[in-house]
């Protein structure tokens, strides 16, 4: 499926202009200057400025072409049944760590969506989890020692002291 630059701008531009007012919306850090809204909002700025662009670009495309344009053309992939299973796990996957993230933890959420995601794309179990466990401890690390940011630890809170 291709998707115009008409619709992937008017798509940008409109999830980064609502992940920069969710950005806005955090609260800041006593601490900081910056809060957790710091690099939402940079991303949701760069990334409605993009869809702007994008938007632009294709307008003036689809004004040069006397033929018309197209929105939307679906292509001979989406009759693969393992490109579309693909498609599909991913936002799943990330739809069931937001759901369970609290009760479970960032770190065992992270090392399973991480892990099944790269499985799934490589093939390659052993590197897979390994990578997975290493991507996971990075960004808790990262996060929790650096930002400092507070990932939920779920049922992990009584052994990790969060």
């Amino acid at each position: 499926m291709k998707f115009s630059d008409i619709t992937l701008g008017v798509l940008f531009t409109l999830l980064g202009l609502g992940v920069l007012l969710h950005g806005q919306q955090m609260k800041t850090s006593p601490f900081f200057q910056y809060g957790a809204g710091f690099f939402p909002s940079i991303i949701g700025s760069l990334l409605a400025v993009c869809g702007a662009i994008l938007l632009i670009k294709g307008m003036r495309l689809a004004l040069a072409q006397q033929s018309g344009f197209w929105l939307v053309q679906a292509g001979p992939w989406l009759r693969d049944r393992e490109r579309v299973v693909n498609i599909v796990l991913v936002p799943l996957l990330v739809a069931v760590f937001i759901a369970v993230v609290e009760h479970a933890g960032f770190l065992v959420c992270g090392v399973l969506l991480i892990g099944v995601l790269c499985q799934r794309f490589s093939g390659r179990p052993l590197l897979s989890w390994v990578t997975a466990i290493l991507v996971t401890l990075f960004l808790y690390l990262f996060f929790q020692q650096v930002m400092s940011v507070q990932l939920p630890m779920g049922f992990l809170t009584g052994y990790l002291g969060g």
